[in-house]
């Protein structure tokens, strides 16, 4: 079967959804399958419009990513310096993204049997990968990662009528012109069904990641020396620092602790709330958190086995709208995890069903001291939460099977043209 994905970034990118398509790529490689993925000229995006470097202009590059086809299309990614025009850089990133992503599509992809659009860009992707579907005469799937236009509108992003009317118009176009809709959690599933989706277009393929590149491990590693990690009860933030996530409640949570022994605060982090969190922290006067930049993916089974528990942040109402891959990890690595989540969410459900973790109340510093505490002064409970956490990935997460849903998937929907 020949695919073709098409999707805003791919490596060098770091970003957390990258090692579980990179994984779901390489297997559906082995079943024989030809992938060729359309993605942007790497542009850094490092949390910092400052880190976003100009690309050379040309229109598209035509490589290999292991034994994908891979061609790259020049995309709108300026460095500047006001942060006022963020949302408005972002925009023109994605839409000339659109734009150069069709033409490569059209002309150079050759022939396709399926298209899979991930959500990024949001929604725009989804028109794209229509567009190319019926120039192609082949269906597509869109992958659903995060509900939008939900979260902009949540957080207050999106306030002009007349955008947000655009938005929800194509919301539902991208929900109606798709053959097939993929999500990543029952709960995702009917907040989609809500928007009146009919149910049998909307699968659910749950995230993973591979246990084998995990531990469990000691605490102990080249990563904890360098830092002075061995011996403290180390909170462990990794991955994104966006406006969803609330991480200032850590901050906070970490004034209430600072005078608490051999307790540190790790971020190994991205986002564009990240040099906020910087500077809220340098303000208080903390010294027991340590902020790093991201690490290369080889790394990353180290940083997780360096924390004693994982902790994941949203901000009211928003943990339902998608699925934190960090969740996943910190499970992977046998560490116990605090969700500062809704209750009614999937992580806050997978928590509890996996009995791996602690769930405390959103924007509630507090509560989630609190929880800090009772783990750090409870290792046999702590240890326990760990070892559930891996034994429920190791059961219900395994690579080969979410892959071999995906092939399924793909095959079903090709078949009927």
């Amino acid at each position: 079967m020949k695919i073709l994905v098409i999707m805003l970034n791919w490596y060098p990118y770091c970003g957390p959804l990258m090692p579980i398509y990179g994984v779901i790529f390489r297997q559906l490689l082995s079943m024989g399958n030809e992938i060729t993925i359309i993605s942007s000229l790497p542009h850094g995006q490092e949390g910092s419009p400052r880190s976003r470097p100009r690309l050379p202009y040309r229109p598209y590059e035509v490589t290999h990513w292991e034994k994908a086809r891979l061609i790259r299309s020049w995309v709108f990614a300026p460095s500047f310096r006001s942060e006022n025009l963020s949302l408005l850089y972002r925009a023109l990133n994605f839409l000339s993204f659109n734009v150069s992503s069709t033409l490569a599509a059209i002309f150079l992809a050759g022939e396709a049997d399926i298209i899979f659009a991930p959500s990024s860009p949001p929604l725009t992707n989804g028109i794209v990968a229509y567009l190319v579907s019926r120039f192609k005469r082949c269906p597509f799937v869109y992958n659903v990662q995060d509900i939008y236009p939900d979260i902009a509108v949540n957080l207050g992003l999106v306030r002009n009528r007349l955008l947000l009317l655009g938005l929800r118009f194509l919301e539902k176009a991208v929900y109606r012109l798709s053959n097939k809709i993929v999500t990543i959690s029952e709960g995702m599933r009917d907040i989609i069904r809500g928007k009146g989706v009919p149910p049998e277009k909307i699968e659910v393929i749950e995230n993973f990641i591979d246990p084998c590149g995990f531990g469990p491990e000691s605490g102990k590693n080249e990563f904890s020396r360098v830092l002075g990690l061995d011996g403290s009860f180390v909170v462990m933030y990794a991955g994104n620092i966006g406006v969803p996530h609330g991480v200032e409640v850590l901050v906070h949570t970490v004034e209430i602790l600072r005078n608490e022994p051999k307790l540190i605060f790790c971020f190994v982090a991205r986002g564009e709330r990240r040099a906020d969190i910087e500077r809220l922290a340098k303000i208080k006067g903390l010294k027991n958190v340590i902020l790093l930049p991201p690490q290369p993916e080889d790394v990353v089974p180290q940083i997780w086995a360096s924390g004693s528990v994982g902790v994941i942040t949203y901000r009211r109402g928003l943990a339902g709208f998608s699925l934190p891959s960090k969740l996943f990890a910190a499970m992977c690595a046998g560490r116990p995890v605090i969700g500062s989540v809704d209750g009614d969410s999937e992580t806050a459900r997978i928590i509890k069903n996996a009995q791996c973790g602690l769930c405390v109340q959103q924007e509630s510093p507090v509560e989630l001291a609190e929880a800090v505490l009772l783990l750090k002064k409870s290792p046999e409970v702590t240890m326990e939460m760990g070892r559930k956490g891996r034994e429920y990935v190791e059961k219900n997460l395994r690579k080969e099977v979410i892959a071999l849903q995906y092939s399924y998937l793909f095959k079903s929907v090709a078949s009927v043209r």
